[in-house]
């Protein structure tokens, strides 16, 4: 007999009152750290659609914004109020600015993730799914709603970018552009022989910030290899609140590898756009006559 696999996405909390948005993490930002909200609003595209989005537009950084700015310290090497502090000043702003909305945001992150109310079954009046406990779920969120909700066990669920239960667990946060691994800070001087070693520093300190956004997939699904490779009796799959978004198809691809993709039946929720969703999971090779799609409240 076949098992049912359950992919988790935000949607699923959100159904259960939990208020996990991306937006709820921008107001929290903005409260309770206001620079750190200041730097975001400053070296990213925050217009309408931008904390709906927030993973993916952690790669339009506005580096050569931040560089600009950072430009007015850099004095020139013959100036008469030369200090020896001039070597590194302009290095130290985009430093702040790239550990502001790197670092520091992630931080941030987890810290909002963590002090989430999510409730408990007999505290929960809102409208529930039907949840095979049995089953083994993929978790592409941070709380343990499953488990409180639904008295799901741990060792049935994957939390696949981390667990905010776990309290030393870092949570994955970033974006899906893959930035190249060893570029070089040279790439935009005409002459590198004559080039200002400040600006190829400050140039090396926004690549990294490209590299420690971005999110590992590939070592993701690797470290979890175990779990995809015991996917093979799943005859059953169960999408709740995921968008399936192209930041994590690597993931479904992975699910597809591991099952009968010509066998297993699919049942899809969706909430808006239901057409973007089909081309969706369409694009990732899954027979459209296997899958159903429903609104989650009709689970």
């Amino acid at each position: 007999m076949g098992k049912t696999l359950y992919i988790i996405g935000n949607g699923f909390d959100l159904h259960h009152g939990i208020p996990s948005s991306y937006k709820a993490f921008g107001e929290y930002l903005r409260r309770s750290d206001a620079k750190t909200y200041d730097v975001v609003e400053k070296y990213f595209s925050m217009d309408a659609e931008f904390w709906a989005e927030f993973e993916g537009r952690l790669a339009s950084f506005y580096s050569a914004s931040l560089i600009e700015d950072a430009s007015n310290f850099l004095v020139g090497y013959g100036a008469d109020d030369w200090s020896d502090a001039y070597h590194h000043d302009y290095q130290y702003e985009i430093q702040q600015a790239v550990e502001a909305i790197s670092t520091t945001l992630r931080l941030r992150f987890a810290e909002w993730i963590r002090q989430l109310s999510v409730p408990w079954a007999a505290e929960f009046s809102g409208q529930r799914v039907t949840v095979d406990r049995s089953g083994v779920f993929l978790n592409f969120n941070y709380t343990p709603s499953l488990q409180r909700l639904y008295a799901v066990p741990d060792n049935n669920v994957l939390h696949i970018h981390g667990a905010a239960a776990n309290p030393t667990e870092t949570l994955v946060l970033g974006h899906g552009w893959e930035p190249d691994p060893n570029p070089d800070p040279y790439r935009f001087e005409h002459d590198p022989e004559s080039a200002d070693l400040r600006v190829v520093e400050g140039q090396e300190i926004v690549d990294d910030y490209f590299r420690d956004t971005f999110k590992p997939t590939a070592k993701v699904i690797e470290k979890n290899a175990a779990f995809f490779a015991n996917l093979r009796d799943v005859d059953r799959i169960v999408v709740m609140g995921h968008s399936v978004s192209e930041v994590d198809h690597p993931y479904f691809e992975k699910v597809i590898a591991n099952v009968d993709v010509n066998q297993v039946r699919w049942k899809v929720s969706y909430y808006g756009d239901l057409d973007g969703l089909r081309q969706r999971i369409e694009s990732l090779a899954v027979p459209a006559y296997l899958i159903e799609y429903a609104l989650l409240n009709a689970f």
